[in-house]
């Protein structure tokens, strides 16, 4: 036969199963590669430059909070005192008017004597 010339061991009466060797499992070893002292003195350096920088960026923040909460207590002052400062001022010109002040002069027992009387301005010329 035709098959027997090219495979000469054809024989399908003898028919067997081909053997299977047991397959090994290739174990590959992983091989941990080491840093070396420079890498290692590169990164620590690395996160400690990173750390202090962080810090002192975050002393900054809270210094900028604290100048912030110092301005607004002082505006806070500032206001209370424009008020306080305005409420005195409104009481001394109302001390200061002609009627409580001829008043006052009246219950001392002063009279209005015009050719007495002096005007003075209020930015002090004359």
């Amino acid at each position: 036969m035709a098959v027997e010339r090219i495979y000469p061991n054809y024989r399908p009466d003898e028919w067997q199963e081909p053997q299977l060797e047991p397959k090994k499992k290739k174990v590959t070893k992983t091989k941990v590669v080491g840093i070396s002292r420079i890498e290692k003195v590169v990164y620590i350096s690395l996160i400690t430059m990173i750390a202090l920088i962080s810090i002192y960026m975050l002393s900054l923040k809270m210094d900028a909070y604290n100048n912030k909460s110092q301005i607004a207590e002082l505006d806070s002052k500032i206001e209370q005192q424009q008020t306080t400062n305005s409420d005195l001022k409104t009481e001394s010109m109302k001390q200061s008017s002609y009627e409580r002040i001829y008043e006052k002069a009246e219950d001392y027992g002063l009279k209005l004597n015009n050719d007495n009387v002096k005007v003075v301005r209020s930015d002090a010329q004359n």
